[in-house]
């Protein structure tokens, strides 16, 4: 299926609506949507099905960064159908004031049947509308739909804007790959601290599940199951400069192992280490590899474990081949290189190549994924117990 405006490509509102109240903006926009499908049907075109599951707030700290996303959440809405709110903040603008309009987002039917049509409505908030925004926000979803905000940017649980926006909403996506790991652990504490509060979510743990999916696939093979609960040595290496902090890509996915496994956090003589359930102690190897640009910071670049059961070692890693895109494709559309070396008939390796790189299919994605993430929840209270320990990169 492919989407796009049903009239055009779409620009974000221009500034001529400076000093409009912000009713008359609301009234403007809910007036263009019923108008849409009133008439959303031009001659000799079958008619279009107006289809809408959820409430997808998408907000900005730019109005560039709103503009870029755009294209992304109507690839979006063209397989989950919602009626998108793209939200650009401009909190330093001279003058307050409220921006906007509604369009029709069409995805492509299939062959001889009718057209299916979300909406996408964009809001410009200038200066101290900022603070009013998240009545705009409220006014314009869909009743009785859930909604969910993904926050493009660093967030701060005290900051009105946000909590205007989020504190209703189903759950909160962040990116914290190109973010922060802190403002992930910070969300999360606030969503923990109410059960009312939405759930959490971040792209960068979706970006993790190809890497889970591997490392699992470690210990398929029923000769391999006990190695899993042997390991004592894991090393990680992430795409940063030598001496940099363990990004969210890292964290997460060693909260996810340890959880998984049953570890124990461990500080002895300085060292940081993980004990197992059998007593064991496992070892933590963290490394930096050169990252280029086209590479998000602190991406995660490989991963290796030490294993033994039966007196039987294994070793096995996964390591990702930055910027191996096909040609024609993005240039981070690259592979992982998956080995496992062991005296058994298990040992292999292949290649496999990502394909969650592209925005809109990771954000899909995310959205098809529960709402309540145990494993997630799980994985970023065990990061938290790891940010005194300043875990750096070498």
């Amino acid at each position: 299926m492919t989407s796009g405006p049903r009239e055009g490509d779409f620009t974000m509102p221009p500034s001529s609506m400076a000093g409009v109240p912000m009713s008359s903006v609301i009234a403007r926009i809910e007036k263009q949507l019923r108008e849409m499908w009133l008439s959303s049907a031009k001659p000799g075109e079958s008619a279009r099905s107006r289809v809408c599951t959820m409430n997808l707030v998408v907000v900005a700290d730019s109005r560039e960064l709103a503009e870029r996303y755009t294209a992304i959440v109507d690839e979006v809405t063209s397989s989950i159908p919602a009626r998108a709110i793209v939200v650009a903040l401009e909190p330093d603008a001279p003058s307050a004031a409220l921006e906007g309009e509604a369009t029709a987002v069409s995805a492509t039917a299939p062959e001889g049947g009718g057209g299916l049509s979300s909406e996408r409505v964009t809001l410009v908030a200038r200066g101290s509308t900022c603070a009013r925004v998240g009545s705009a926000v409220e006014a314009l979803c869909m009743p009785e739909m859930p909604t969910t905000v993904v926050w493009l940017g660093r967030v701060y649980v005290d900051d009105p804007v946000f909590l205007s926006i989020a504190t209703e909403a189903e759950r909160v996506v962040l990116d914290t790959e190109f973010t922060s790991l802190s403002s992930l652990l910070k969300l999360a504490a606030w969503a923990r601290a109410d059960p009312a509060r939405p759930k959490v979510a971040d792209l960068a743990w979706t970006r993790l599940s190809i890497w889970q999916e591997l490392c699992a696939r470690f210990f398929d093979a029923p000769n391999m199951r006990d190695h899993a609960f042997g390991i004592s040595k894991l090393f990680l290496r992430q795409a940063s400069e030598h001496g940099a902090r363990l990004g969210p890509e890292g964290s997460l996915f060693l909260g996810w192992l340890a959880t998984r496994l049953s570890w124990r956090i461990q500080r002895m003589g300085g060292a940081l280490r993980f004990r197992r359930p059998d007593g064991g102690l496992v070892g933590l190897s963290l490394g930096a590899v050169p990252r280029p640009k086209e590479v998000a910071p602190t991406a995660l670049a490989y991963i290796a474990m030490d294993a033994e059961a039966g007196g039987v070692p294994a070793k096995g890693s996964i390591e990702r081949d930055l910027v191996s895109g096909l040609a024609g494709q993005t240039a981070d559309a690259d592979v992982l290189s998956w080995r496992l070396d062991v005296d058994l008939p298990s040992a292999t390796e292949q290649r496999v190549r990502l394909h969650v790189n592209k925005e809109a299919a990771l954000l899909v994605s995310t959205l098809h994924r529960p709402v309540n993430d145990l494993a997630l929840m799980e994985s970023i209270a065990f990061a938290e117990q790891l940010t005194e320990d300043g875990l750096l990169c070498t």
